[in-house]
This record gives C-alpha cells, sequence and structure tokens, in this order.
C-alpha cells in the first residue's frame, strides 16, 4: 500500500509599500501633543542619503533639532492599506545613535490603533528593521474576499530621557516592504467539496 504524500507550497513575495518618491511629506505630517509655538523636527526627501539597497531611489530624512527632542509621531499623507496576508513588514531606517525608541502605527480592522515596536535608535548607520505582524493582529477578512482593511498610519519617535539636551538626532527611513502571501489558495483537489 502506497501512500502519496502532497505538500501545499505557500508563495511568499516581496511588494514596495512606499518609496518615498511619489508623496510629498512636510511639516504638516508631524504631529504631537505639545503646545502649537513648539519647535517641530524638519523633514525632506533627499536623494543623496538612501539606504545602500539598490532600488533606492528617495528616502524620508528626519532632522531632529535639541529643542524639539519630544514625542512625536509622523504620519503618511495617505494611510497605506495591507492587502494579502502579511508576514513581515521591512524598513531600513537610519539612527545617529539617539537612544530613542521608533513604532510603527497600525490601525487594524477593528480600527484600533496600535503601535508595533520597529527598533531601538541605539545605533549609528542603516539597519533593516523587521516587524512581525502575521501573529500581531487578525488579519482574517470579516466578510469573505471583501479584504481586511488593516492600514499604516506613520511612525512614532520617543525619545529617551538620557538623550543629552544638546544632541541633535538624525534619522532617516527607506523603502517600505513587506512579505505577503495571498489569503485564499485554490483547493488541489475540488472533488472533495462535492457530495456523493
Amino acid at each position: 500500500m502506497s501512500q502519496t504524500i502532497v505538500s501545499e507550497v505557500i508563495v511568499w513575495k516581496e511588494i514596495s509599500l512606499e518609496n518615498f518618491e511619489d508623496d510629498t511629506f512636510s511639516q504638516n505630517n508631524v504631529r504631537t501633543k505639545l503646545e502649537k509655538d513648539t519647535p517641530l523636527p524638519d523633514l525632506s526627501l533627499s536623494q543623496n542619503f538612501t539606504a545602500p539597497i539598490p532600488s533606492s531611489k528617495q528616502a524620508l530624512v528626519i532632522r531632529v533639532p535639541k529643542k524639539s527632542n519630544f514625542p512625536f509621531g509622523i504620519y503618511f499623507p495617505k494611510p497605506i492599506l495591507l492587502e494579502g496576508f502579511v508576514k513581515e513588514i521591512r524598513i531600513p531606517v537610519y539612527s545617529s545613535q539617539s537612544i530613542g525608541n521608533l513604532t510603527l502605527i497600525v490601525e487594524n480592522q477593528d480600527y484600533e490603533v496600535r503601535q508595533l515596536p520597529i527598533t531601538s535608535l541605539n545605533y549609528r548607520g542603516w539597519k533593516t528593521c523587521i516587524i512581525p505582524i502575521a501573529r500581531a493582529f487578525d488579519q482574517n477578512d470579516r466578510i469573505f474576499l471583501q479584504g481586511s482593511n488593516v492600514r499604516l498610519i506613520g511612525f512614532f519617535y520617543l525619545p529617551n530621557e538620557n538623550n543629552a539636551s544638546s544632541q541633535e538626532v538624525l534619522l532617516a527611513i527607506d523603502d517600505i516592504t513587506a512579505i505577503v502571501r495571498d489569503k485564499y489558495r485554490p483547493l488541489r483537489d475540488k472533488s472533495i467539496l462535492l457530495e456523493d
């Protein structure tokens, strides 16, 4: 008696979510809970300061002067909708060794906003940060084939209380990608759905 073992192949692919080439960013994308006249960090798009990855043409650079070294959020001009089942998100991040933390702001399909840790900024240079998403929240569609409506909203910067008050912080974020697969896979043998 022989048994046939059929293995299911899951095909993962890397897709681009944001390359910082199509949208513009300004201080309007920065939000904080401090007073209106508080000096905000400077946002700019740079072609000269990009991650060492072949496809990178432009990166988002955040310069935080010493007077602006407080918690703040950077929001995308439009939220980024995640499609398919997302295993992880990859974000190249540059840090000037500021000792703070950077998180990803995500809104799930129940409209709950959560922050997922990206990295502690206690290094100098570029680092590709991997954020596991598969188990972070439910990605199943509430209605079959209608999409789960999970969205990336932006980033949140939290400085360390031990940062020197004279220290200027430099951060950069480059091409954001996701490792995804289709949520629904076709059945290998459709006859199993038919009743005798």
